[in-house]
């Protein structure tokens, strides 16, 4: 018996639904104007054969290039072969500050979520292709910062950081549940009510805005050479997409690359803000990447309300600050009690 293939459905050519379909998924935001302190820069490390190599393992043999379209494999076996040659490179853009503009050109692949309209937006998940060398040097200075931050982050956080998977998440929620609703509810028992909100936020990682990423650098005191790398990271970068009528180029002025390496590091730095709000004690935030889940527990109905309405509060007052907005048509519970109907 033959069996049909699920049809993919085709990604846009047409300039007028790209261009909105672009400008929706990137949103341009206030100009970048993050600025370091008169003589802040500090000693410079450089970069070792070492770390070159260790990032150039990394690398997947198989992932899509970049722009330049060098294979990957090809790349790792000319920097294996000829690692001072890079190391020079790399060690240029460190002491200089800079992040070179062309690695700076991400070429747009748009992933059809299921069977939604093809004209909407929102129906397509954005990847960011990068150059390998871009993507090398960037596991390199993700690597220098990981270092410093990574202690400091909200334990909570389990999304993009070693040895944390979305299991530890689920399993954090669920032990609270279950001891929550452990025990008698009357004469001074200890079961409770959990309440477990979902929230989603609208367009997260492509809406989030420099300058309070590196305002959460300089909060976690980050060196100022790395600051530095990353302002010239962000700016002047450039999405590269086909059309049927020829290529075409939009500048972007905002968010973390999804498909780059050092994009998710610099959400989680900032969005630990977010994790460590001054929340009420029997409300717990638990975060993969961008999705968040309030859990509530307390006595009684009436307080589950109360403390939600101020966690929302709190959580959405937060997310104006940072310039994100939660999509609160998505915002899903469920009220976890032993009672049986």
């Amino acid at each position: 018996m033959t069996h049909l293939k699920k049809q993919q459905m085709p990604s846009p050519t047409c300039p007028q639904l790209l261009q909105k379909i672009v400008t929706a998924l990137f949103p341009q935001q206030r100009s970048f104007d993050y600025q370091l302190e008169p003589g802040e820069l500090d000693d410079i490390p450089p970069v070792t054969e070492e770390e070159l190599l260790e990032a150039c393992n990394r690398v997947g043999n198989n992932k899509a290039p970049g722009l330049d379209g060098i294979p990957n494999i090809a790349l790792k076996t000319i920097i294996k072969a000829a690692p001072s040659l890079f190391l020079e490179a790399y060690n240029s853009c460190l002491k200089e500050g800079t992040f070179p503009r062309k690695w700076k050109q991400q070429r747009l692949v748009l992933l059809p979520k299921g069977k939604k309209p093809p004209e909407e937006p929102s129906s397509y998940r954005p990847l960011c292709m990068l150059d390998t060398a871009s993507k090398i040097f960037e596991r390199i200075i993700h690597q220098r910062i990981d270092a410093v931050v990574d202690p400091l982050l909200a334990d909570n956080q389990y999304g993009f950081r070693k040895g944390r998977s979305t299991l530890d998440a689920i399993s954090l929620v669920v032990n609270t549940a279950k001891e929550a609703i452990a025990g008698t509810r009357w004469k001074g028992g200890a079961k409770k009510y959990c309440l477990v909100a979902a929230l989603d936020i609208r367009n997260a990682f492509n809406s989030a805005n420099w300058d309070c990423i590196m305002q959460a650098l300089d909060e976690k005191n980050v060196p100022a050479y790395l600051r530095r790398l990353v302002v010239s990271y962000f700016t002047d970068r450039v999405l590269k997409y086909d059309t049927k009528n020829g290529p075409k180029e939009y500048d972007v002025t905002g968010g973390v690359p999804q498909g780059s390496v050092l994009g998710p590091l610099l959400w989680n730095i900032m969005y630990d803000g977010l994790l460590r709000l001054n929340l009420p004690r029997c409300v717990k935030l638990v975060a993969y990447a961008d999705d968040v889940a309030a859990v509530i527990v307390a006595k009684h109905l009436d307080e589950i309300q109360h403390l939600f309405d101020i966690t929302f509060k709190q959580i959405n007052q937060w997310m104006d600050s940072v310039n994100l907005q939660l999509a609160k048509q998505k915002t899903e519970a469920v009220l976890i009690t032993s009672r049986k109907n």
